[in-house]
């Protein structure tokens, strides 16, 4: 995962890193330790927080297999969701340069 190698980076700025999927816990828990992350991975199964965040792509690992559109949000710590990029391809991802830019854009705000 690209933003692992920005981990420290981020979690000095009080900012904690998630992955969600709609892989079992234990296909979620064996990626992890596959990638060696230090990202917290939360497996939806049912896909729940996916539809309530709206970034659930049905259908789209194929043969009625659903995946989470690649997507990052900043949420503070009120639940807020204070900013989100999200692609319509598995192929993109936001750029780190865009969250650190996010989140100096927030913090400047005061927000």
């Amino acid at each position: 995962m690209q933003l692992d190698g920005y981990y420290e980076r981020i979690s000095q700025q009080g900012v904690s890193l998630f992955a969600v999927s709609v892989d079992p816990p234990d296909v979620s828990k064996r990626l992890k330790e596959r990638l060696t992350s230090r990202i917290t991975f939360l497996s939806d199964p049912n896909g729940e927080l996916l539809d309530a965040l709206g970034i659930r792509h049905r259908d789209g690992g194929g043969e009625g297999r659903d995946l989470a559109f690649p997507t990052a949000m900043l949420v503070d710590d009120r639940g807020i969701v204070r900013w989100t990029y999200q692609s319509d391809t598995y192929r993109q991802r936001a750029h780190p340069d865009d969250i650190f830019a996010a989140l100096a854009s927030l913090q400047s705000e005061g927000g």
